[in-house]
């Protein structure tokens, strides 16, 4: 072995300022279903971090009510109008997004849906809607922003997954196809652009206290089941979601890539 690496195998390493490892000051972030749910807290947390934001919905009415809040904790905010299943829509503002700013420093792919049907009750419209949206919009925003991390050389993207992509419950089959998707999606993509510099990771949260899954909890049996599978015997606050989406976006997780991190109250470990 190199006498060189040996010394710097004895040596501990440590950044000058290693409380800066989670800061995104000077970031750029797209948060694509930035109006309401997970991407508003996600906005408003790497806000919060110091990061500048650009909101993607198709809720233009939630789009300006969240921009309003990052920009009351001091950050700039730039609203989008996005529809991640249109292909020509989401080059049209990649490229405006390229015009204005170059490329971002963070993409967080949170647009998402879901049908809550028994397979034999499922049309195969249906289930392509939830797939185009969950897993295909996923795919075209990864490669048209992605391109412009790519060309810089660095970047971070975190696709939102599901603890669906790791466990079955009835009535989510076609989301749990298109998470499932996300997963190994993003493992494709970490090992492609990891030569780039860009890091591609996915995050596979448990349910939170959002508009997607209030319908769960007006269903007591529904909600019971859950919870019961669930260590923490909770859903998660909608604000829970925003230390593991930090970590995945700011140099703390430099050499992570590839993952999917699961944010689900010990549900997987049992």
């Amino acid at each position: 072995m190199d006498n060189d690496l040996l010394q710097e195998i004895k040596e501990i390493k440590m950044p000058e300022n290693i409380q800066d490892l989670f800061s995104m000051a000077g970031c750029l972030s797209i948060v694509t279903g930035g109006a309401s749910g997970l991407g508003e807290a996600i906005a408003l947390g790497l806000a919060a971090y110091g990061s500048d934001i650009l909101l993607m919905d198709m809720n233009e009415e939630g789009l300006a009510r969240v921009c309003g809040k990052v920009q009351g904790l001091g950050r700039e905010c730039k609203t989008f109008i996005l529809d991640v299943t249109d292909w020509d829509n989401v080059l049209s503002v990649r490229n405006k997004v390229k015009e204005l700013y170059g490329a971002p420093q963070v993409l967080v792919n949170s647009a998402g849906m879901n049908i809550r049907k028994p397979v034999l009750e499922l049309e195969a419209a249906e289930f392509k809607k939830v797939v185009d949206v969950d897993l295909t919009g996923t795919f075209m925003c990864c490669k048209a922003f992605g391109q412009l991390m790519v060309e810089k050389g660095e970047g971070s993207i975190i696709n939102l997954a599901s603890i669906n992509a790791h466990v079955a419950l009835e009535r989510n089959s076609a989301y749990a196809a298109a998470k499932g998707g996300v997963v190994q999606l993003t493992r494709v993509l970490a090992l492609e652009w990891a030569r780039y510099n860009v890091r591609v990771n996915a995050l596979s949260p448990a349910h939170h206290k959002t508009p997607l899954v209030e319908q769960l909890a007006k269903d007591p049996e529904w909600y019971k089941s859950l919870i019961s599978m669930i260590p923490q015997g909770r859903f998660a606050e909608a604000y829970e979601i925003i230390g593991p989406v930090v970590y995945l976006a700011s140099k703390a997780s430099s050499f992570t890539t590839g993952i999917s991190l699961l944010s689900d109250g010990g549900w997987t470990m049992v």
